[in-house]
């Protein structure tokens, strides 16, 4: 589906227009959690909050990608900042767009559910069918939390280029917030209890690397302004100094467009690569001289590249830095620590009962919990993975 996203998106944008382009892509966005959801039902998974990591890690990565990455990587450089249709800015402002309208329209049609209820539903073989189509569209947390995470990462990846693009991002999620509310009271079905973990993954690693990969968006824009390739002769160089300006017609742009006339300006320009500012962004990377920056410009790029590659090795200290003490110390000593205490107590006596289960369960269309395929009056309840409603018992 990746792969799919980043072949057609491309030639979408190019050929066609941003508006389709955005409306494809915030259909594959809301496409990609049924792919994921039917491949994450081949993993197993211990209970339902671990389902919900898988789920999240795989559709984040997707919108994440399919978002943000796509449209910045298949832009040129010289058209970040431009006005004509195809450049990034209109492509974000678009995109911006759909995800405030199509989207939520799109999901509170709930155009699956209008089908299973109005072509299968009365075309069902037996009434338990029928009742089947009648359950409400699923929703998952690990669902809910890519969405917010990816309107996060679009408004804070593009704020450099578009600053107000965090009144558009605060829109977005206000509808967000009474769609969903609509849709959980009225129209969406009713899942499992988990736990909080999917929340914690989130803020603990998304939500922080997002932050992370906005601060060296912001570095690396600030460093490539003004995104024109264009350096300053030096004094001195006369392979680069025009004394005055001179008439040229029939020209042809790069974008094909033809001007009948066109008069160059006397002061002369040379090309340099912008885009060469390395990682931490430093002025020093620019050269000596053929210069883009202005003295503020150097001044800023400094201070953001490397507070940039400070929070990039913060975010890394705290997402490998224990598991890296771990295995160093590992091996100097023994670092197994066990967990409880000996009850002096052999497995066939209970303990392992008690501790492990496997418990079989079945899942049925148009039922919200699975069906156990057990008795489980014996059996303690923290082993069957989930805990019905307090409705339920």
């Amino acid at each position: 589906m990746t792969l799919l996203s980043i072949l057609t998106l491309p030639l979408i944008r190019v050929h066609i227009n941003t508006i389709f382009y955005s409306v494809i892509l915030s259909t594959y966005n809301i496409i990609i959690p049924l792919v994921v959801q039917a491949m994450v039902s081949f993993e197993k998974h211990p209970d339902e909050g671990d389902k919900q990591q898988s789920l999240y890690i795989n559709i984040a990565l997707f919108r994440w990608i399919n978002t943000v990455i796509v449209t910045d990587l298949t832009t040129p450089f010289l058209a970040k900042l431009g006005v004509e249709t195809f450049d990034m800015m209109n492509s974000v402002n678009a995109l911006l767009i759909s995800e405030m309208v199509y989207s939520p329209i799109l999901k509170f049609l709930d155009i699956g559910g209008i089908i299973q209820r109005h072509y299968h539903a009365p075309r069902a073989k037996t009434q338990e069918l029928m009742h089947d189509n009648f359950h409400g569209g699923y929703y998952s947390m690990a669902e809910r939390y890519t969405d917010f995470t990816k309107v996060l990462l679009l408004c804070i990846f593009y704020s450099p280029y578009y600053p107000i693009i965090f009144f558009f991002g605060v829109g977005i999620l206000f509808v967000q917030f009474w769609t969903d509310k609509i849709l959980l009271m009225r129209a969406w079905q009713t899942n499992p209890s988990i736990g909080p973990e999917t929340s914690r993954f989130s803020r603990r690693y998304f939500t922080t690397a997002a932050i992370v990969i906005g601060a060296i968006s912001a570095a690396t824009v600030y460093a490539n302004f003004p995104f024109t390739n264009l350096c300053n002769c030096p004094d001195g160089d006369d392979k680069c100094a025009v004394d005055v300006s001179q008439m040229y017609s029939n020209v042809t742009l790069l974008s094909g467009e033809r001007l009948e006339s066109v008069e160059t300006s006397a002061v002369a320009l040379k090309f340099c690569n912008q885009a060469k500012v390395g990682f931490p962004q430093d002025p020093e990377h620019q050269g000596f001289d053929y210069v883009w920056m202005t003295k503020s410009q150097e001044k800023l790029t400094t201070i953001y590249g490397w507070i940039s590659f400070i929070l990039l090795v913060l975010f890394a200290v705290g997402l490998f830095g224990h598991r890296v003490t771990t295995f160093l110390l590992s091996l100097w000593k023994g670092i197994y620590e066990p967990s409880g205490f000996d009850q002096q107590k052999d497995f066939t006596d209970g303990i392992g009962v008690d501790s492990f289960a496997y418990v079989p369960q079945l899942k049925e269309p148009g039922f919200t919990f699975p069906l156990l395929a057990c008795d489980i009056s014996k059996i303690n309840s923290d082993l069957i993975g989930w805990k019905p409603l307090l409705s339920d018992k």
